[in-house]
């Protein structure tokens, strides 16, 4: 059997070709993700639930930051794989360095801003006095590294586009494994606390960006970097495409803003702490389902650019097929010990936090049967050149509904209006998403650009 079979995106076997991405995109996607989760890990074993809450308090500051990256990221990989798909090599070579200056200079900026305005930003984010010298620590050290977490993610994107989605993922889970060891070393075994985990992430996303490196100085890419290069003007249609991608993190930056409010104001710390928690699991979910989506642009891209619908269609329903079979498997988890998931990040926790966790988790399980399917089809959309559908799919189901919920369900039903806010705005969203497909087909978008 050929590799092509494998790596050909435009002729190959779509089971083969899309498995052939998908796979270690999922195992990048988590790896390179996991640096968050196994802080929480550390720190909440290690150093107790105040510490934990201190990390889930940045956690807007850093999804805004990620956010901007990955709008330019995702912009620019779609259409970088657009071009390679109709054979335009110089305007892919473009696309990708145009992309990659601009994420790093953005992003860079951003966090030297961060580091100026230090004490404004831990008010801001709304930590206590307990907290606030925790969240001060970590925040710091956090961003003297921010820089190489977004470009690490831009790269990656670039080198899948580029037909190398096991480097791109053994790249990835390499950075993840030097966080782990320093994570167990620096918090586990010296007695770091924050520190400790933000100087193992930092280094983790410092390692990443250096191996990834590595593939546009080998023979076999195809994409090559230029610092000289005109026509930025591109960047903001890149942007424009990113758009759901960046209300995505913006998105769910504002949405933890408020949860923390409300749980810190209902529940205290243990609230936040337990939120902290949920958000967790979800965002293991989810970072899951991305790697499908995320997997499937660069594919459905290039078949677009292609013209290629019947491939883009299968490729669409093997991605909506794997995000469902994780999330049942999710469900099953919760339902069956959701003590034991909950404990991985409370062994010096208290019991309120507990008990808070396992009421959060017992109403808002239905969330993951219907969200890898929103996300999947986000990407879809983002993909075909479609970006306002996206935009309102990631702001209905990460701000909109969310804050909406989270702020009126409790006036009628108490704390459980709480834990089921996220359930029911996936849900809304997911019958919106079904009204947006209805328009815009494979077949119905390919028809329109032979059109024009």
């Amino acid at each position: 059997m050929s590799e092509s079979q494998f790596s050909d995106m435009i002729q190959g076997n779509v089971l083969m070709v899309f498995f052939y991405h998908a796979i270690p995109n999922v195992l990048g996607m988590l790896a390179l993700s996991s640096a968050g989760i196994v802080d929480g890990i550390f720190v909440g074993n290690f150093v107790g639930d105040s510490a934990l809450a201190s990390i889930n308090i940045i956690m807007p500051l850093f999804s805004l930051l990620l956010g901007v990256g990955i709008m330019f990221s995702v912009g620019g990989m779609v259409r970088c794989g657009k071009y390679i798909g109709e054979g335009a090599y110089d305007a892919a070579n473009a696309v990708f360095s145009k992309t990659l200056i601009t994420v790093a200079f953005s992003t860079l900026l951003l966090s030297v801003l961060g580091i100026l305005f230090l004490d404004q930003l831990v008010g801001l984010l709304g930590a206590n006095e307990e907290l606030a010298p925790m969240v001060r620590e970590y925040l710091f050290i956090m961003l003297l590294f921010m820089v190489f977490l977004p470009v690490s993610f831009c790269l990656s994107f670039f080198v899948r586009v580029d037909g190398q989605p096991v480097f791109a993922a053994v790249a990835i889970i390499s950075a993840a494994l030097i966080n782990v060891l320093l994570d167990w070393k620096l918090v586990g075994v010296m007695g770091m606390g924050l520190k400790g985990a933000a100087l193992a992430t930092g280094a983790a996303n410092v390692s990443a960006f250096l191996i990834l490196l590595v593939h546009f100085v080998a023979k076999k890419s195809v994409l090559r970097f230029s610092l000289r290069q005109q026509g930025w003007g591109e960047m903001l249609h890149a942007a424009y495409n990113g758009m759901s991608e960046f209300i995505n993190q913006l998105s769910a930056a504002l949405v933890i803003l408020v949860f923390n409010w409300v749980m810190i104001n209902r529940f205290g710390v243990e609230g936040v702490a337990a939120f902290t928690i949920i958000h967790y699991l979800f965002f293991a979910e989810q970072i899951i389902i991305y790697g499908f989506a995320d997997a499937l642009q660069p594919i459905v891209s290039t078949n677009f650019g292609a013209r290629k619908p019947a491939r883009i269609g299968s490729f669409l329903g093997l991605a909506l097929f794997c995000s469902f079979l994780v999330g049942v498997i999710l469900v099953v988890l919760l339902l069956a010990m959701p003590e034991t998931l909950a404990s991985l990040f409370l062994d010096k926790g208290t019991a309120a936090t507990m008990a808070l966790t396992l009421a959060f988790i017992s109403l808002s399980w239905p969330a993951f049967l219907w969200n890898g399917a929103n996300v999947v089809f986000s990407a879809y959309f983002t993909a075909i050149h479609k970006p306002m559908p996206s935009a309102f799919i990631a702001l209905s189901r990460t701000l909109v509904f969310p804050i909406l919920f989270i702020l009126v369900l409790p006036v009628f039903f108490g704390d459980s209006g709480i834990f089921v806010s996220f359930s029911i705005a996936e849900f809304i969203t997911f019958l919106f998403v079904l009204v947006f497909f209805s328009v815009m087909t494979p077949g119905k978008v390919v028809r329109t650009l032979r059109a024009t």
